[in-house]
C-alpha cells in the first residue's frame, strides 16, 4: 500500500541511525535529527490513522466520516488517485460536490486522468459555471468504466447542442449502446434533443418504438405524450399514461400531465437548455444504477445533477428512496423534507418521508403523518400508502377497509387496479376471509396474468389448503419460470411439492430457496420438515436450529423449538408460523 510506504521508510531511518557512530553528530544536531524523524514517524502514523478511520467508516456506511478522513490524509500525504477516488466517492455520496472538487482539484494535473471521479466532478463543475469547453476535453475517453463512458458521452452530446446539433443527437443516442439499459436511455434523450430542435416526426418515432419494445421511461412517456396531445391526439396520449401506470407504476410527473389531459390544456414538452439536459441525463442514469446496484453507489450522480439543477425533486425522492434502502434514513429524512410543497413531487415525498418513519420505528408518527397528508391533498396514492402501512403495521382490518374503499372509488371512474386487488386479497386471507379472498386473488390474476407474485401467493394459497391442487402447482411453477432467482416462490414450489408428498423433489427446491434467502426462517423450516420425512433427522434438527436463531416472533421462536425437541410428530395441533405464505 503506497500509504504505508512513508511510515515505513521512516522506521528504517530511525533504526539505522542507532548504528551510525555517536561521533558523527554534534549533541544538538543529534537531537534535531531525532526530532526530525520523530516527527515524521507521528504524521505518517496519524495519516495511516486517518486512513484506516475513513476506510472502516466507507465499509459501515458512514460517508460524513469517510469523507473527512479521506480528506485530511489527503490533504497531508498523498497524490494517490486510487485514494483520492475513495475521498471523492466519499464526499459525493454525502452530496458534497464542492469537498469533492477540492479534492480533485488537489491532485497534480497528471494524475487527474487516472481518476474517473476526478475528472467528472471537475466537468461538471465546469459546466455548472460556463465552462463547456473546458468541460468537453475533460470528457474525452479514456474512462475505466463502462458507465462512465456512457456517462461522458452522453454529457458531451448535450454540450454540442447550441453549436453542432445533429452531432450532438447521433453522440447522445450512441451513448451506452452496448448495454440495453443505457442504451435505451440515451435513445430517449436523442428523441428529447430532437422534440426542442422541432424534430418531432422522428422524435416521435424514437419514442413509439421505446414504447413497444417495453423500453418505458417517464421522461420519454411524458414527452410522447404531450407531443400526442398537442398534435390533436389526447386518445393515444391517454392510453400511454394508463399503459406506463399498469405496468410500471404511477408517477407524480405522469399524474400531473393526466389532469392537464382531462382539463383539456395540455403544453408541449418544455425546452431545455444543455445545463437542465445533463442534470436530467444524471438523474435518468443514477436512477438505471440505483436498480441495478443494492449499495448506495447512485447517489453520487443524483448529488451531480442536484448541483447542475437544485430544482430537479425527481432526483431528491428517488436519492432518499436508495438512502432509505441503505440504512442512512436521517440523510433520506432530511433530502424529503427538502422538496418544497409547490413541487409535484411534494405529496410523493411525504408518502415517502411515512415510510422512513416506520422503518425507522416509530409505526404511529408514519401513520399520522399519512393521514394528515391524505387529508390535505385526498391522493389517492396516500390513500393506498396509508392502506398499505395499515397492514404492515397488523391493522389488516383498517387496512382492508381502505383497499374496500380505494376499489369502490376506482370503479366509480371505470379503473381496475391489479395492485389493490391484490393487496386486499393478501388483507382478507390474512383475516380468515378465504371466499372473499380467493375472488380479489382471481381478479388480480385475471389483470395481469403474468405476475409472478400473483401466480405465486394464489397457486401456494390453494396448495397450502389441499385444493385445486394441480392448477395451484402449476401456477407456482409458471411464476417460478418467471422469476427463477426469487426465493420465496422457489420456497413455494418446493411446499407445494412437501405437501403433495413428493419429499425428495421438495427437497431439491428448498434447499435452492434456502440459497437465495439464507437468513429467511421460515424457508430454513420448510427445508428441515422436507429432511426429517426423508430420514435426514440430523439435517433437520440443524435446519431448525438455524430457524430458530433466525425467528422474529415469539410464537415462532417457541414453534421452532417443539420441533427441536419432538419432531414433527407432536405438532399437529399446534398452530404453524403465520407467515408461511408470502407475497
Amino acid at each position: 500500500m503506497k500509504l504505508l510506504q512513508p511510515a515505513i521508510a521512516g522506521l528504517v531511518t530511525l533504526v539505522l541511525c542507532g548504528c551510525v557512530s555517536q561521533s558523527q553528530f554534534a549533541p544538538s544536531e543529534r537531537a534535531l535529527q531525532r526530532a526530525q524523524i520523530e516527527t515524521k514517524i507521528r504524521a505518517d502514523a496519524r495519516s495511516y490513522s486517518q486512513f484506516a478511520i475513513a476506510r472502516y467508516a466507507a465499509l459501515t456506511q458512514d460517508p460524513e466520516t469517510a469523507a473527512e478522513q479521506y480528506a485530511n490524509v489527503i490533504s497531508a500525504t498523498s497524490t494517490d488517485p486510487i485514494l483520492t477516488e475513495r475521498a471523492i466517492f466519499s464526499a459525493l455520496l454525502i452530496g458534497d460536490v464542492a469537498g469533492a472538487k477540492s479534492v480533485a482539484m488537489g491532485l497534480p494535473e497528471e494524475f487527474r486522468n487516472e481518476s474517473d471521479l476526478a475528472r467528472l466532478v471537475i466537468a461538471i463543475d465546469a459546466i455548472a459555471n460556463d465552462r463547456d469547453s473546458e468541460a468537453v476535453l475533460l470528457l474525452m475517453p479514456d474512462w475505466s468504466s463502462a458507465f462512465h463512458d456512457a456517462l461522458a458521452t452522453g454529457i458531451t452530446g448535450w454540450l454540442l447542442l447550441p453549436n453542432n446539433p445533429e452531432t450532438a443527437i447521433t453522440t447522445v443516442a450512441a451513448a451506452g449502446a452496448n448495454d440495453p439499459v443505457l442504451g435505451h436511455l440515451s435513445q430517449t434523450f436523442s428523441a428529447r434533443m430532437q422534440i426542442d430542435l422541432g424534430q418531432t416526426e422522428s422524435a416521435m418515432k424514437t419514442l413509439a418504438r421505446l414504447w413497444h419494445t417495453n423500453a418505458r421511461t417517464a421522461i420519454g412517456v411524458e414527452a410522447e405524450a404531450r407531443l400526442l396531445a398537442t398534435q390533436g391526439n389526447p386518445a393515444l396520449a391517454q392510453q400511454r399514461l394508463r399503459g406506463f401506470r399498469e405496468s410500471v407504476g404511477r408517477h407524480p410527473a405522469l399524474n400531473a400531465l393526466a389532469r392537464e389531459l382531462q382539463h383539456g390544456d395540455v403544453s408541449a414538452p418544455d425546452k431545455l437548455s444543455p445545463k437542465q439536459g445533463i442534470a436530467l441525463y444524471l438523474f435518468a442514469m443514477a436512477a438505471a444504477l440505483s436498480e441495478d446496484h443494492a449499495s448506495d453507489v447512485s447517489g453520487v450522480y443524483f448529488g451531480l445533477a442536484l448541483h447542475l439543477d437544485p430544482s430537479l425533486d425527481a432526483a431528491r425522492t428517488i436519492w432518499a428512496d436508495v438512502l432509505d434502502r441503505s440504512d442512512r434514513r436521517a440523510e433520506a429524512i432530511t433530502l424529503l423534507n427538502s422538496v418544497p410543497a409547490s413541487s409535484i413531487y411534494h405529496t410523493n415525498a411525504q408518502g415517502q418521508l411515512a415510510w422512513v418513519k416506520l422503518r425507522e420505528g416509530d409505526a404511529e408518527a408514519a401513520l399520522s403523518l399519512a393521514r394528515e397528508t391524505l387529508q390535505a391533498t385526498q391522493n389517492r396514492n396516500i390513500k393506498v400508502q396509508l392502506a398499505d402501512l395499515l397492514q404492515t403495521t397488523g391493522q389488516t382490518g383498517e387496512a382492508e377497509a381502505e383497499f374496500t374503499e380505494i376499489i369502490d372509488e376506482d370503479a366509480a371512474l371505470g379503473r381496475y387496479d391489479w395492485r389493490i386487488y391484490f393487496a386486499r386479497g393478501i388483507a382478507r386471507e390474512q383475516l380468515g376471509f378465504w371466499a372473499p379472498a380467493e375472488d380479489d386473488l382471481e381478479t388480480a390474476l385475471g389483470l395481469n396474468p403474468d405476475n409472478p407474485q400473483i401466480l405465486n401467493y394464489l397457486g401456494y394459497s390453494w396448495v397450502d389448503r389441499g385444493i385445486n391442487l394441480e392448477r395451484g402447482l402449476a401456477l407456482i411453477e409458471d411464476a417460478l419460470l418467471r422469476s427463477p432467482h426469487d426465493g420465496s416462490i422457489t420456497d413455494s414450489l418446493g411446499w407445494a411439492l412437501y405437501k403433495l408428498g413428493q419429499y425428495d423433489r421438495a427437497v431439491y427446491h428448498l434447499e435452492r430457496a434456502v440459497e437465495l434467502r439464507p437468513q429467511d426462517s421460515h424457508i430454513l423450516d420448510h427445508l428441515g420438515d422436507a429432511y426429517w420425512q426423508t430420514g435426514r433427522y440430523t439435517e433437520a434438527g440443524y435446519q431448525w436450529q438455524r430457524a430458530l436463531d433466525y425467528a422474529r416472533t415469539e410464537h415462532d421462536r417457541e414453534f421452532f423449538a417443539k420441533k427441536l425437541e419432538h419432531g414433527t410428530a407432536q405438532l399437529s395441533a399446534y398452530e404453524p408460523p403465520s407467515a408461511t405464505v408470502r407475497p
